[in-house]
C-alpha cells in the first residue's frame, strides 16, 4: 500500500474520531442538554485548518493521477474537488448554527440539529466512498512514478490534533477524545 494511502486512511480515522465527539455533543443537544459548544467550535476550527488545508489536497493529488491513468475509475468516484466543496458548504452551516446559538439568535432546534446531523452523516459518506471507491482505484491504476510525484508534492504539515505534538488550540479536544476512548473501552470491558 502507498504511504500516502496509509496516512490518509489513518487521518479518516481520526476523523471518525471528531465525527463520534460531535456525535456525542448532538446527542446532549437532542436530549435537551448544553452540548460542549467550546469542543464543537475546536473540531470546527480543526475542520477548517486541517483537512481543507491539508488532507483534501492530497486526494485531489490522487485524484488527479487516476484520472489521468483511468479516467473510468475516476468517473466511477465522480468529481473529488466538488464533494469537497460540498463537504466545505456543510461546514460552514454546522459552523454558523454554534455562532447563532453562541451569539443568543434565535435558531431553531431543528434547523440546529440538522445542520449538525447533515455535517456527520455526509462526512461519514464521503470518507466510505474515498476507501472502498478512489483509493482502491489508485492503488490499482497509478504506478510507482505517479507515487513517487504525489509524494515529492506532500506537504510535511503534521496533523494538529493527532500527533505528537498537538497546537495548544486543541489540546482540550484531544483530552476529551481521549477521555470517551477510556470510557469506551471501560464500558466495553464492563460489558464482556
Amino acid at each position: 500500500m502507498p504511504k500516502i494511502i496509509d496516512i490518509l486512511l489513518e487521518e479518516h480515522q481520526n476523523i471518525e474520531k471528531l465525527l463520534l465527539v460531535v456525535e456525542h455533543e448532538l446527542e446532549v443537544f437532542d436530549r435537551g442538554g448544553r452540548p460542549d459548544y467550546e469542543i464543537l467550535q475546536t473540531i470546527i476550527q480543526y475542520f477548517e485548518d486541517y483537512p481543507e488545508s491539508c488532507h483534501h489536497p492530497k486526494e485531489e493529488m490522487i485524484f488527479a493521477k487516476l484520472k489521468a491513468r483511468d479516467p473510468a475509475a475516476a468517473k466511477r468516484f465522480g468529481d473529488v474537488e466538488a464533494e469537497h466543496e460540498i463537504e466545505t458548504k456543510r461546514l460552514r452551516s454546522f459552523a454558523r448554527a454554534v455562532d447563532y446559538i453562541l451569539a443568543g439568535q434565535e435558531f431553531l432546534r431543528e434547523s440546529f440539529h440538522l445542520a449538525v446531523h447533515d455535517f456527520i452523516e455526509h462526512q461519514r459518506q464521503h470518507l466510505q466512498k474515498e476507501e472502498k471507491l478512489l483509493f482502491p482505484a489508485a492503488v490499482k491504476a497509478l504506478q510507482p512514478k505517479d507515487w513517487a510525484k504525489i509524494d515529492a508534492r506532500l506537504d510535511d504539515r503534521k496533523d494538529p490534533l493527532f500527533n505528537s505534538v498537538v497546537e495548544e488550540k486543541f489540546h482540550d479536544l484531544q483530552k476529551t477524545i481521549l477521555r470517551w476512548e477510556r470510557e469506551t473501552e471501560e464500558t466495553r470491558a464492563g460489558m464482556a
